[in-house]
């Protein structure tokens, strides 16, 4: 048996033993707050022998409460679990009784005037206030380290939550992987609207798995809960994307079953904490943000993301879009970005900048500043950066496409090619190495290969691969490109088996009645061009299935390159099913270019509302262009 469960079985029966035992010191403080400008209550759980147990120094779960509560009270009409006999007895205080450790509980209050009893917490889903509560958590991190004795290292550090308090935990342990070893979720909501004031942005967790590298994760769920859909959603993409990710169901409805359970999980993490990975990503929803020593400040003033990929002391791979994962790239967008100090103090190092939109490549000569910083000015477009002392190649992962069909599908074999790039400063030999799945259950066939070399800055295809899916449903596949020591992560998609479905409809500027916000009709004007319901190059289009007496509108997926399927929109059913998600649609152009009788496959994807297990539909629609 893994020594990682071995150890959290351990934690939960000596805690379920425990009960009987001493609570831990409960304390309700606070502090003033430069982020906020304002005082911030705070609840701290402390183990029974703090005050006799010195110099000893503790690690420190900070848990994000829910909806309606505050630092001190429980949720509106329900039981809490700070103490007490509710979830019998197995709550935070018991917990801290018997285990060194001291759980820190924020107080979400976000009023938006003086005093006023609001129970949304947290600002989001909507924005109303200044407060942004992720950027407070350094400041209270700070506050708790230089209060209490505590281990004041990420290893020993923990993020925990529930419901809206679940979504913080894992946004902010997200936000910041150099502070947080370890990050768990009581059912919370899967997405809302979140970032600055002036222009949130549609936050999923679902697509933010890449910045949890180098964390363990754990997501709480209840077979009766009223947000069960989209963690079935979640789950469906997290267990195959992340490493060190675990989810356990509870047969409950909404709370936090088995808190023992979790909070061992932080425990024997604490214990087994993981190292730094040595190749990382982050996704982030503010325009300006710092991560594991890098710094990063953007110009943007609208919704968007920034993207840093496949980040090393080689370089990195930087953009800007819309939204994820295949918004429009917002490439008039300022980037700033300096290095942790992985460099060699005052030193000439050599650049390679790849637009990779353009293929356009410049080389450049850049000094590190006096702590060995790198720093560049970029913009929002998808850049590829080399970083090298001496002239020398450096191999990154371009691109892939397949070359089996537009999509991979569950249970089948696909073929693909790789193009990869040389984003050194000198030319490459033939590339040699071999791809191989990270996912069990999924087979490279042929995964050695030689590809041509390529000069600094240019590209190379691989041969073709041959890539085996056994029959377990899946929704990614890990694959890794390995080339000497170097390894190159990157996803393929995978998609179940469907019908061509000849009902659909597509919309080109006529008006029809739609759905909205799940159980609501409006009359809308879909797609832009003469409304004749027959796809023309240089029209909008919108795929639609008939419900009843109005349309549901489509999400699609494509490859080819006449569709462009950046302009996305958002229906929130936050009304409807109370979790703050939305459905999506997309506005597909097709380019005035493409040429009569193309015919390009859509993949369509729909839900149809069912509180609280919704419906997800998948269809093919043959898109055929007839004219311009």
């Amino acid at each position: 048996m893994d020594r990682f469960i071995k150890l959290a079985l351990w934690i939960v029966i000596a805690s379920v033993c425990a009960f009987a035992q001493a609570e831990a010191r409960i304390l309700d403080l606070k502090h003033y707050s430069t982020v906020f400008g304002e005082e911030r209550n705070y609840r701290v759980f402390l183990p029974p022998d703090y005050e006799t147990s010195a110099p000893e120094r503790y690690p420190v779960i900070y848990f994000f409460h829910g909806w309606s509560e505050r630092y001190y009270k429980p949720p509106r009409g329900n039981s809490g679990y700070d103490s007490g006999d509710a979830y019998g007895g197995d709550n935070i205080a018991r917990f801290v009784g018997a285990h060194k450790v001291i759980v820190v509980k924020w107080d979400g209050y976000n009023p938006r005037t003086p005093g006023e009893d609001y129970p949304r917490p947290y600002n989001i889903s909507p924005v109303e206030t200044y407060r942004q509560f992720p950027l407070y958590f350094p400041e209270l991190v700070a506050h708790i380290d230089a209060t209490f004795r505590t281990i004041a290292d990420r290893d020993h550090r923990a993020t925990a939550g529930l419901s809206m308090g679940g979504f913080m935990s894992f946004w902010v342990s997200g936000k910041y992987p150099h502070l947080v070893g370890s990050a768990s979720n009581f059912m919370g909501s899967s997405e809302f609207y979140a970032g600055p004031k002036d222009f949130p942005t549609e936050y999923r967790h679902t697509e933010m798995y890449p910045n949890y590298e180098g964390m363990r994760t754990r997501l709480v769920t209840g077979s009766r809960d009223f947000i069960r859909w989209y963690h079935e959603r979640m789950n469906a993409i997290w267990r195959t994307a992340r490493t060190h990710y675990e989810t356990e169901q509870f047969d409950w409805d909404h709370g936090t079953p088995g808190m023992a359970r979790t909070l061992a999980f932080h425990m024997n993490a604490f214990q087994d904490p993981l190292p730094r990975p040595l190749l990382w990503h982050h996704v982030e929803v503010y325009p300006e943000f710092d991560v594991w020593g890098y710094s990063v400040r953007t110009n943007r003033r609208t919704p968007g993301f920034t993207l840093l990929q496949n980040v090393s002391k080689k370089g990195f791979r930087s953009s800007v879009q819309e939204w994820l994962p295949n918004g429009r790239i917002l490439a008039d967008t300022g980037v700033q970005i300096t290095t942790d100090t992985l460099y060699k103090p005052d030193t000439d190092y050599r650049i390679t900048d790849v637009h990779m939109t353009s293929g356009a490549a410049k080389q450049f000569v850049s000094r590190s500043d006096k702590d060995g910083r790198l720093h560049f000015e970029i913009d929002g477009a998808v850049h590829e950066i080399g970083i090298s002392e001496a002239a020398e190649p450096i191999p990154a992962l371009a691109s892939w496409r397949l070359t089996s069909g537009p999509w991979a599908t569950s249970g089948s074999r696909f073929r693909l090619k790789l193009v990869l790039l040389n984003k050194g400063a000198s030319a490459a030999k033939p590339f040699r190495g071999k791809l191989v799945s990270r996912t069990p259950g999924v087979l490279v066939r042929n995964e050695r290969f030689q590809a041509p070399g390529a000069a600094a800055g240019k590209t190379s295809e691989t041969p073709e691969f041959i890539v085996e899916l056994n029959a377990e449903e899946r929704e990614i596949v890990r694959l890794a490109l390995r080339l000497n020591d170097l390894e190159l992560p990157f996803e393929i998609p995978i998609y179940p088996k469907v019908e061509e479905d000849s009902s659909l409809v597509l919309l080109d500027g006529s008006k029809a009645a739609a759905w909205e916000r799940a159980v609501h009709q409006a009359e809308k004007t879909l797609g832009a061009g003469n409304g004749d319901g027959k796809a023309q190059a240089g029209e909008k289009v919108v795929i639609a299935a008939r419900d009843g007496g109005a349309l549901r509108l489509a999400e699609i997926l494509t490859p080819h390159p006449c569709v462009d399927l950046s302009e996305r929109i958002s229906d929130p059913w936050g009304a409807y099913d109370h979790v703050g998600a939305t459905a999506k649609y997309t506005v597909a152009k097709l380019s005035p270019g493409c040429e009569a009788g193309t015919r390009a496959p859509l993949l369509v994807e729909y839900q149809l509302p069912n509180q609280p297990v919704h419906t997800l539909k998948r269809a093919i629609f043959m898109l055929s262009i007839s004219g311009k």
